[in-house]
């Protein structure tokens, strides 16, 4: 017997074996950031690096390098590589949370992120393929953060994009579920505009990821609607300013967006003429004395309130004109 010719086709199956199960996934469940297997990580953050280095440049065709194949025929992916890279320009991003799947079945996933306190929350991913990966990013060091989100599916042609999406993340500076817990002691206040505009705010950043779930949804939801009813039935605009003696009529009050954050906008008719300057300072002048006295709590721990002053209604078919005022509180 040829012990030889025995031993060497038998060494060389151990060693197939080997590094089949060196290469293989881990077993089935959630990797969360450090949890995820180091080489396995070290090669999604280069797929990282290689999205927003596309991203950055605005540059389709090296994207189309990762992105599925129904990413790439999508109608509005074009569209979306755009947008993204437009608010890159407003702040860098950088990895938030990642998470590494690896699927038994197809289905609803839900990921339970703990440990956040008030920003504890809930995550839903369609498992697709037996190996997927989602990596949030966000911004830093401005107040109206977006988040980019993307997902990867190991596919037959490798690791590829198959989803991605930017939503707001944070207003002035806050998450949905802190915006909304300011809302309430706000309310506690009884500065009612105050807590019904950080509601929106609160809404408008509620789904930084398509799947991102909030804790006290059904709560906050209840609570916007019961400010919305109470604020309609408190201001019934439009609403004369009595203490200014030219009686300017508010029809409006709502937020203005800004790169230092979102500040109050009150707009109001005036008698006086837009092209009396002078007139028009003096009003507003006399407007921003009684503000807090007519909407409690908007002109509090913010840092401006915008006016707009006109003479004629603003509409949709035509140009009116207008006079913008900033007041800088602090």
């Amino acid at each position: 017997m040829n012990l030889r010719k025995i031993i060497t086709p038998f060494v060389s199956v151990l060693f197939t074996l080997f590094i089949a199960l060196s290469c293989s996934s881990p077993k089935p469940g959630v990797y969360a950031n450090d949890q995820i297997p180091a080489g396995k990580r070290a090669d999604l953050h280069e797929l990282n690096t290689q999205l927003f280095d596309g991203l950055k440049a605005n540059d389709a065709k090296s994207l189309s390098l990762i992105f599925s194949q129904d990413m790439i025929e999508r109608h509005y992916t074009l569209k979306q590589v755009e947008t993204i890279s437009n608010h890159i320009k407003e702040g860098a991003y950088t990895l938030m949370d990642e998470y590494y799947l690896v699927n038994k079945r197809k289905g609803n996933d839900t990921i339970k992120v703990t440990g956040r306190n008030i920003n504890d929350h809930d995550l839903v991913i369609d498992a697709e393929t037996p190996e997927m990966y989602l990596a949030l990013f966000g911004q830093k060091s401005i107040p109206n953060q977006w988040m980019v989100s993307a997902i990867y599916c190991k596919l037959s042609y490798g690791w590829k994009v198959v989803l991605m999406d930017i939503n707001p993340y944070t207003k002035n500076g806050k998450t949905s579920p802190e915006l909304y817990e300011l809302a309430k002691d706000k309310y506690a206040k009884h500065y009612l505009v105050d807590a019904l505009n950080l509601m929106e705010l609160s809404h408008d950043c509620s789904e930084p990821f398509q799947g991102w779930i909030n804790p006290d949804v059904a709560a906050g939801n209840k609570f916007y609607t019961g400010l919305l009813n109470e604020a309609n039935e408190k201001y019934r605009l439009p609403l004369v300013i009595k203490q200014v003696p030219t009686q300017p009529k508010i029809f409006e009050i709502a937020t203005q967006t800004t790169p230092e954050g979102v500040f109050p906008m009150i707009y109001y008719y005036s008698k006086v003429k837009l092209s009396d300057a002078a007139g028009i300072k003096k009003e507003n002048e006399a407007v921003r004395k009684v503000i807090g006295t007519i909407v409690p709590g908007v002109d509090k721990d913010k840092k401006y309130i915008f006016y707009s002053v006109f003479n004629k209604h603003p509409n949709s078919y035509e140009s009116v004109d207008r006079y913008e005022v900033t007041d800088t509180l602090k």
